[in-house]
């Protein structure tokens, strides 16, 4: 399959205009990640001298993996410590995808503090798969992803406390990355990971039910900078799921324990009607 450094190297076809590739999937309905980290790496070619802070995205319609999209950029605004972009997506003149990003020049400073990092075993301890099917497995294989297991929780953490709560150790193997001097790669490959596990914490307390799971929106916030090819702690949390979605919610750390980017998402959960096929089961975007 394509690493996540080939499915963001999207190509400029006019101005500010730009067209993804065609990425071999496993998957019909075009996995959420990679079009948020297309969309975020097209606005990033936008800004000079600055690097994404904060991003919001909509997913408005299901994308088709065997297909390309088209990425309009639109320059909100450029200041001298921010810039502004808003991206849409489309696939044969169907919007399926908008993304609104924030820009910050480096240099500022300012009072500092974080959470602490949950204490949980190495990486390297860990065997364990956050997936239950091949395909998924398959289809990002050049991500080395390790679920905490549950007896091994941060017992002073207050959010093991509430609902669908676990950690997920993860890190990206591909070649490109570990070459990668630029920020700007890292935090699109930090995107892509973010969707891949994190609105299944929404259903970890209704284990048996049948639900159609899709992203409706994505949120994320870079503090720090972020290095895709190493170690980092993905501690996700559900607060709330109601009328047919749920709300989750994560943060990610390096192994120094730095909090370097926030994530929250909701999703459609809604129970599955008695005619609802099994292959429809996780929406229009797959993403889990």
């Amino acid at each position: 399959m394509a690493s996540v450094a080939q499915a963001v190297d999207i190509e400029q076809v006019g101005e500010d205009t730009f067209r993804s590739p065609i990425v071999p999937s496993r998957i019909e309905r075009t996995f959420g990640g990679q079009t948020m980290a297309q969309a975020l790496h097209a606005a990033q070619r936008t800004v000079e001298g600055k690097l994404a802070h904060s991003l919001h995205c909509y997913f408005v319609g299901p994308g088709d993996s065997s297909q390309p999209a088209t990425l309009h950029v639109e320059r909100v605004r450029d200041g001298r410590s921010f810039a502004t972009r808003h991206v849409r997506v489309f696939q044969e003149e169907r919007l399926i995808f908008v993304l609104i990003a924030s820009f910050h020049k480096s240099g500022d400073t300012g009072p500092e503090h974080q959470d602490p990092m949950p204490v949980v075993p190495a990486p390297e301890t860990i065997t364990e798969s956050p997936y239950a099917t091949r395909i998924i497995l398959k289809e990002w294989e050049d991500w080395d992803v390790r679920l905490v297991p549950e007896k091994d929780r941060d017992p002073t953490a207050a959010e093991t406390t509430g609902a669908g709560f676990r950690n997920i150790w993860f890190r990206n193997t591909g070649a490109a990355l570990a070459d990668a001097p630029s920020q700007a790669l890292h935090q699109a490959a930090l995107l892509y990971m973010s969707d891949m596990t994190l609105i299944r914490s929404a259903l970890l307390p209704h284990q048996g039910d049948r639900i159609q799971l899709a992203s409706l929106d994505h949120s994320l916030w870079f503090l720090r900078p972020v290095r895709a090819d190493e170690w980092m702690l993905y501690s996700q949390s559900s607060p709330s799921a109601q009328s047919g979605t749920g709300l989750a919610q994560g943060k990610i750390f390096n192994q120094r324990g730095e909090l370097v980017a926030v994530a929250m998402q909701e999703g459609l959960t809604r129970t599955m009607r008695e005619d609802v096929s099994g292959s429809t089961a996780n929406g229009n975007w797959q993403n889990v």
